[in-house]
């Protein structure tokens, strides 16, 4: 009976800290809200160049996922990324996939791993500084593909 009332008095607390803990930070790595409206939107403005974004996954030989991000018009710029201000040809990329946020992208690789069966659907956006979705005349500033496994 010792033995459980220990195991309970440490398991409740820490419980209660794990939840806090996770629950704290509003970029969750596997998120389950899939929205971009989080952060906002940005529209490049008139006399910038238009960013573009083109992404290729392929499978590489030790048969996981491997993710290709090109983009034009656009530098990633890690040490920039939570500024103020938006910034419109700078800034960082987020990682989708089947709509869920999967993480941030600082340069133009990124290990997918595997992936669960069937369709997965790979999109990428591009982010300003201030995580705003960059956007051209109303439209969001990304690519995206599916993958069959």
């Amino acid at each position: 009976m010792n033995k459980f009332k220990s195991f309970i008095i440490f398991f409740i607390p820490f419980l209660l800290f794990f939840f806090y803990f996770t629950n704290q930070h509003g970029h969750k790595p596997f998120s389950a809200n899939p929205s971009h409206a989080e952060h906002g939107y940005v529209e490049v403005p008139d006399g910038y160049d238009v960013p573009s974004v083109k992404i290729a996954v392929t499978m590489d030989q030790s048969n996981t996922w491997l993710l290709e991000v090109q983009t034009k018009n656009f530098t990633f710029n890690p040490k920039k990324v939570g500024a103020g201000l938006p910034s419109y040809n700078e800034g960082h990329a987020h990682l989708y996939i089947n709509g869920e946020k999967i993480n941030r992208l600082y340069g133009n690789y990124y290990n997918l791993g595997k992936l669960k069966q069937g369709k997965n659907t790979i999109t990428v956006t591009l982010n300003s500084n201030n995580h705003s979705v960059l956007m051209n005349n109303g439209n969001k500033i990304e690519d995206r593909t599916v993958v069959s496994k």
